[in-house]
């Protein structure tokens, strides 16, 4: 094995090496002639590095690349040869566009959020906690974390709602304890605002039993 790659490396540096295949010299007759061409080693336009920052520049503040940098990678094409052994200019080209992907997924909008603090009411003094709220493609995950509740069970559970001013109640979840609970909303909190919780009981009535134990306000996270 290594006599016959000594043998292509001769055979690419001008020798005669008779033990080579015919058709493994034609390709490397191939090679060699894309090799000793000097549009291989071209080396990118030199405007090049100024276009991709400006087209990054562009991309990160949402606004499209101007006519002239819309019109540079034609010219790029038409400048570098198309082999793939024209290093210098693919490596650029690659490079231009990994920089703009780069930009542009980096200037993508933010998920909009918001966060509360939840305190206890009457019914549990001792209660308090924090959530997150935050948008998705399914709607708004609730990340409710709260001490000073029991646990329940044998029937009984703890149910979250947002409520709007009006005072419409929806449900978001169901749990029995409020340590580290997930809740998803199929409504916007900034329409509905308030958080509450209530104990409820199974087999009872599906609305809001009225005994809040929990209660707060959502507010832009920080």
């Amino acid at each position: 094995m290594a006599r016959h790659e000594d043998d292509r490396a001769a055979y690419l540096a001008g020798e005669d090496r008779p033990s080579l295949a015919a058709q493994e010299q034609a390709e490397l007759d191939e090679l060699r002639a894309l090799l000793g061409s000097p549009a291989a080693w071209a080396q990118p336009d030199p405007g090049l590095e100024d276009r991709v920052v400006a087209a990054i520049a562009d991309q990160a503040a949402g606004q499209p690349a101007s006519p002239r940098e819309r019109r540079a990678p034609a010219r790029l094409r038409l400048r570098w040869p198309r082999p793939a052994y024209a290093l210098g200019g693919f490596a650029a080209a690659a490079a231009a566009a990994i920089a703009v992907a780069l930009a542009t997924n980096n200037s993508s909008p933010a998920p909009q959020r918001f966060a509360m603090v939840v305190s206890g009411t009457a019914l549990a003094t001792d209660a308090r906690g924090s959530a997150k709220l935050t948008k998705t493609g399914s709607g708004w995950r609730i990340e409710l974390a709260a001490t000073g509740l029991p646990r329940l069970a044998n029937g009984r559970y703890y149910e979250a709602w947002l409520k709007n001013a009006a005072g419409v109640l929806v449900p978001i979840g169901t749990f029995n304890d409020a340590r580290k609970v997930t809740l998803w909303a199929g409504v916007p909190p900034p329409e509905y605002p308030s958080l509450t919780v209530t104990r409820q009981r199974a087999g009872g009535s599906p609305a809001s039993s009225g005994e809040r134990v929990l209660t707060g306000a959502i507010r832009p996270a920080r």
